[in-house]
């Protein structure tokens, strides 16, 4: 699959950043991204917070992040990062409708390959931010 990056109208690659406590699929995320999006890679909210000049486009959020946290930290995350599309990065066993609930814009599952992780991302821009409405399913995506 062979996917093509819209360039803003500033001529600018568009931002993603990547929130994962796991080194691993922070490193991978990463990786698969870097060639077609400006991204940033953290291993916590607090250091994604602190670097970001400009807002991002998109934020991959790994879910193990979010455990313990109040069910107003997405949408609160989502205010601080505006007109940010936020996908949690699940396990598959998670359950997706509670993070819709919360605010996330969609779930990406793990195992995470190619295709699903720049699929989820190209839906992620592509899809329009209304102001006002709730959270919808990006895409439920599966590696």
């Amino acid at each position: 699959m062979q996917f093509e990056t819209d360039f803003h109208a500033t001529g600018e690659r568009p931002r993603v950043f990547v929130i994962e406590s796991e080194e691993v699929v922070r490193s991978a995320l990463h990786y698969i991204l870097r060639a077609h999006y400006q991204t940033g890679a953290f291993a916590h909210v607090a250091d994604a917070l602190a670097a970001a000049v400009e807002v991002p486009d998109v934020v991959l959020l790994g879910a193990a992040l979010l455990q313990g946290k109040e069910d107003a930290f997405l949408a609160e995350l989502g205010e601080q990062f505006a007109g940010a599309k936020i996908l949690v990065v699940a396990d598959r066993n998670s359950d997706p409708q509670g993070w819709i609930e919360r605010g996330a814009h969609g779930i990406l599952s793990k195992p995470i390959s190619f295709d699903a992780v720049c699929g989820a991302v190209e839906a992620a821009l592509a899809a329009p931010v209304l102001a006002g409405e709730p959270s919808r399913l990006i895409r439920v995506a599966f590696g």
